[in-house]
């Protein structure tokens, strides 16, 4: 399924299990932003030709303004009874890209061979990207201060906020390896997490605009060539702006 399907099938899902008299308020946001993944060790294992290796320290550029771009949604409810408090869903979309021109240390086997080097990492991984890429499904506990309230913002014109929670990854990895090139799919990738702070500011009692950093903590796993499999740490930080709807 496509992240705009994906998306397209949850939220209309979401809004039908609205309770209104239950909820202090209900938003449903769109951001946008960018990314940066931190360096990290990238695990090949590739049977068929007898290569199993780790590569040191690769670096990932994010794209993050190239089509498609860095995007998100979030469905957020807050209580009736506690209105600083908050939960709520939400689905990312961003991407990474190896830097396979850039020198990396590399240690295992290859190639049915014992190797200890250091070499462009394009010698033996011609491409790892994850592009359309690193999706996440977030569910999110928030917490708000409801600053300069009046009569028209019973909740608060200013809203510092934190939160966070589980996140589960799918991704859909593209990569090439001794010049063998994976099958292109979506796959389930397991269970991480973020956290997040943000401001966000009422323009209307209906409509506000916030922005927010995040940080979210994962692993990528996803198929190569060869019956095999490689895996990276995803440690990312993300600035983001977005635009919400209050019903």
């Amino acid at each position: 399924m496509s992240r705009l399907r994906l998306a397209a099938v949850l939220l209309p899902g979401l809004c039908t299990l609205l309770a209104p008299g239950a909820w202090a308020e209900t938003q449903v946001s769109f951001y946008l932003g960018a990314a940066h993944t931190r360096d990290s060790d990238l695990k090949v294992n590739q049977p068929s030709t007898g290569s199993n290796a780790t590569f040191g320290g690769v670096s990932w550029d994010d794209a993050s303004f190239e089509l498609p771009p860095y995007y998100g949604l979030r469905l957020d409810h807050y209580f009736a009874a506690s209105p600083s408090w908050g939960v709520g869903l939400e689905f990312t979309h961003y991407k990474i890209y190896a830097d396979v021109n850039r020198a990396a240390p590399v240690s295992g086997t290859w190639l049915g061979a014992p190797v200890n080097a250091v070499a462009p990492l394009s010698q033996r991984v011609q491409k790892f990207n994850i592009t359309h890429g690193v999706n996440y499904i977030g569910a999110n506990v928030f917490y708000r201060w409801m600053q300069d309230r009046s009569e028209r913002f019973p909740q608060g014109r200013l809203q510092p906020y934190v939160g966070g929670g589980p996140i589960h990854f799918i991704l859909h990895g593209e990569n090439a390896i001794n010049n063998l090139a994976n099958e292109e799919k979506y796959e389930s990738s397991g269970f991480g997490f973020q956290v997040l702070g943000g401001l966000r500011y009422s323009l209307t009692r209906r409509t506000s605009i916030f922005v927010e950093i995040k940080y979210s903590n994962g692993t990528a796993k996803v198929n190569a060539a060869g019956a095999g499999q490689a895996e990276t740490d995803l440690r990312t930080y993300h600035g983001l702006v977005g635009l919400s709807y209050r019903f």
